[in-house]
């Protein structure tokens, strides 16, 4: 769709809107209803609004995980020497590289080559190095006289105890994107996996594969493993890519390779402001779960432009909660009216098996109501809720409720079946998507030279099966998420994105003026 056609598409309401309106809603992550209101200006009179109008829908349509409609919505745009000129001319330039790596990722890089071509009739190159790497995956390499470069994985995994069949699934998901991604550009992966269940057998595998001089180790899969793992290959150097999901074990070397669940309360959070929820309150369960997660969900909302305007905690013990929930009415409203609440939305990480319990009793004390102005508090919750008890009549409060979880991979679950004759344990695709990665890096660690560590913290991340990975210098990686609906089934809102988003830029709105041409 033409960016015309989609303003037309989204222009049925008569609400009046500025660039400098959109240019509000796109600063605070509102892609949605920035998308809107630039929608409905981009055929603007003048050049210069127009143009202003076609850059902050594509950035807005990026974040959306559509560049192609985000690149056609940028024809006909000023292409000069102001800054907004450039400012275009570089947006189109990433937006080509983002289809390009896409496009190797999903199909190979004869897929990519026409985006690269379309990147090389550019005046301005933008993100060189990015280039240097896509275009660098269709080097032929002489591979006759054995593998330039070989890169070798510890695998640090659960293969006996009570978490055998997570650890020999993860280990199966590794084996298939060894088969799939291995050979890359002439490297090699050399798989070491090693048994580490508890702490102690973790140390002892940890000291084995440095012995074995690995590069990088997937695992462990417990903290208290992790820990152990960490005391041995941290002073030498060697990363590891954990595959638990506590924060702590993060950090100097150590990166999640697992969905955190601060991360699903961000993912929440930015959907539910990218809505126009502005104002949350938090019910939350008093457990380190339970703060961990609140405490990302406020820091987001923050960063978002919203507001948290109470909290309450509960003990997930209780089965009457009735007096955290009215601490809550009261502090929000200041009154036991619940219509004066002030909250628009509900952030409520319960598990799914307690949860029923927990909004049967927000509807006792009527916080699930709909309010004077038609509208009903969104409820908002973390993969806990991905239960079948969720579903069930007695937790219809819940229903309309949106909650992120890591995405399944259908191609992947068919390919596991036919391998291994059952369906993987949802951590298998971890594995599978490790491979991915570590072959990627395998391939530019020949072509730049350049260190590990340096390649895994690209600042473009990683394509992955499960939903993209973005790794951080302190080991918290960002992942693609499924957002997740309640209805009579689970239903999926909004799709996980495969690749990241490009970064937003600084200025929104640059300075345009002065004589052109077009693109």
């Amino acid at each position: 769709m033409t960016a015309a056609g989609y303003a037309q598409e989204v222009s049925t309401t008569a609400v009046p809107v500025t660039l400098g309106g959109a240019q509000v809603e796109l600063a605070s992550g509102r892609w949605f209803k920035a998308a809107d209101m630039y929608a409905r200006l981009v055929n603007a009179q003048d050049d210069v609004s127009r143009a202003q109008a076609r850059y902050g829908l594509a950035i807005a349509l990026s974040q959306l995980g559509q560049e192609e409609k985000a690149l056609r919505t940028l024809d006909g745009t000023l292409a000069n020497d102001s800054p907004l000129g450039q400012a275009v001319a570089e947006l189109r330039g990433r937006l080509l590289l983002q289809l390009a790596d896409k496009a190797l990722a999903r199909e190979g890089y004869a897929a990519a080559t026409p985006w690269l071509e379309q990147y090389d009739r550019l005046t301005v190159h933008p993100d060189k190095a990015r280039y240097a790497r896509i275009k660098g995956a269709g080097e032929v390499v002489d591979t006759s006289a054995g593998p330039s470069l070989v890169l070798r994985v510890g695998v640090l995994l659960p293969l006996s105890g009570d978490l055998q069949p997570v650890g020999d699934d993860i280990l199966r998901g590794i084996q298939l994107g060894l088969k799939a991604f291995d050979g890359r550009r002439g490297t090699r992966l050399e798989l070491l996996p090693v048994n580490a269940d508890d702490a102690v057998s973790a140390k002892a595998a940890a000291s084995d594969l440095l012995a074995q001089k690995v590069d990088v180790v997937i695992g462990p899969l417990t903290s208290t493993a992790v820990e152990a793992a960490e005391g041995i290959l941290r002073p030498a150097g060697v990363p590891l890519l954990v595959l638990s999901s506590d924060r702590v074990v993060l950090g100097q070397g150590a990166y999640a390779l697992n969905y955190l669940p601060a991360e699903q309360a961000r993912a929440v959070a930015r959907l539910a402001v990218a809505k126009g929820k502005r104002r949350a309150a938090g019910l939350i369960p008093s457990t380190p779960y339970g703060y961990e997660v609140f405490d990302a969900f406020q820091d987001e909302m923050r960063k978002r432009g919203g507001t948290i305007v109470g909290s309450a905690f509960y003990n997930p013990g209780n089965t009457d909660i009735g007096a955290s929930i009215r601490t809550l009415v009261d502090t929000v409203s200041g009154t036991s009216n619940v219509y004066a609440r002030g909250f628009d939305t509900l952030f409520l990480p319960a598990p799914g098996g307690t949860l029923p319990l927990v909004v049967s009793q927000l509807s006792y004390y009527d916080v699930d109501k709909v309010d004077e102005n038609g509208d009903k508090a969104l409820l908002l919750g973390t993969a806990l809720w991905q239960d079948p008890r969720v579903l069930n009549a007695s937790a219809s409060a819940v229903r309309g409720g949106l909650f992120a979880v890591p995405k399944q991979d259908d191609a992947f679950e068919a390919s596991f079946q036919q391998a291994f004759g059952a369906k993987p344990h949802p951590l298998a695709l971890l594995g599978y998507d490790a491979m991915r990665v570590l072959a990627d890096i395998a391939a530019e660690k020949q072509r730049t030279g350049d260190d590990f560590t340096h390649l895994l913290l690209r600042p473009e991340g990683f394509y992955g099966n499960g939903g993209y990975l973005l790794f951080a210098k302190d080991g918290v990686t960002e992942r693609g998420l499924n957002i997740v609906k309640v209805g009579e089934q689970f239903e999926v809102e909004k799709a996980a994105l495969d690749m990241a988003p490009l970064a937003v830029p600084e200025n929104l709105m640059p300075r345009g003026g002065g004589g052109g041409g077009w693109w």
